[in-house]
């Protein structure tokens, strides 16, 4: 069974990680559904695409309440494919809600431990990762393109977790929705240095199937996985979805199968206090 289970109530489609909502009470976490036949701006959450600002703003303020939280916890930032990773403070709940001058600049990865804040990134591909240190109640979510996960964005946010104090036995992961090895094909510029940032050829023949001598059908998802646990996250404590944005087109927009004109799917985290 997939650990990002469906769900559709009061007619907002998304997916949950049941698990963790199940052991730590206090998350929100998940990753938004379309339905097949809307248009493209009907479930997008992000205001760099699509035509209409004011259905993303109202798409947002509709989820944030759906999960017991409002619009004015909602906090992003503006994604690069890079791997600047911010840590949001009391005086940075909701940056970006409404527009994207308030969000956080050039950064694609994002960290708290302040309750009632929502973290919010966007995606059509590119693999979302969630982070929890229970021992020290920090959470965050990065966005992992294939130039984030060669430039080990999620390894950079177990080390930003471990300078707070947590410690890697305590840290748990989510590798969420994303386009599967099914139907990314990718070339040497990608493969050469993903290899160079595993551990070893069998980690690399594991995530990356060759296709033709020049080609290799490529599992990102595994990839972020395998560079956490090289570091010492517990493979215990890794939960990796199975989905693919670019073959379930009932639920996911895709860049690569949509040709580049999509809506974006939203991944958040957060907790509730009093």
């Amino acid at each position: 069974m997939d650990p990002f289970v469906f769900q559709e109530t009061a007619d907002i489609p998304i997916f949950i990680i049941k698990e963790w909502e199940e052991r730590f009470p206090s998350l929100r976490v998940g990753f938004s559904a379309r339905k097949k036949g809307e248009d493209a701006d009907c479930r997008n959450y992000a205001l760099h695409v699509g035509n209409n600002g004011a259905q993303v703003i109202e798409n947002r303020r509709k989820l944030a309440e759906f999960v017991d939280f409002s619009l004015s916890d909602w906090t992003c930032a503006e994604q690069v494919h890079h791997t600047r990773i911010a840590f949001a403070q009391d005086h940075d709940r909701g940056r970006g809600k409404k527009d994207r001058k308030t969000a956080f600049q050039n950064t694609d990865g994002l960290f708290s431990y302040r309750s009632n804040m929502l973290l919010a990134s966007y995606y059509a591909d590119c693999v979302p990762l969630y982070f929890y240190a229970s021992d020290i109640g920090h959470y965050g979510v990065a966005h992992a393109g294939w130039k984030g996960t060669v430039q080990q964005i999620g390894p950079k946010m177990i080390q930003k977790l471990q300078e707070r104090g947590a410690r890697i036995e305590h840290i748990f992961v989510a590798v969420g929705p994303s386009i599967g090895p099914c139907c990314y094909e990718v070339d040497h510029h990608v493969i050469h240095p993903l290899k160079r940032v595993l551990n070893n050829q069998m980690q690399l023949d594991r995530v990356a199937m060759s296709h033709t001598p020049a080609k290799w059908h490529l599992d990102l998802k595994e990839a972020n996985a395998s560079l956490l646990k090289n570091i010492g996250v517990k493979e215990q404590n890794v939960l990796q979805s199975n989905w693919c944005t670019s073959c379930d087109v009932n639920y996911f927009y895709s860049h690569r199968r949509d040709g580049g004109n999509t809506g974006r799917m939203v991944a958040w985290i957060g907790k509730k206090g009093d």
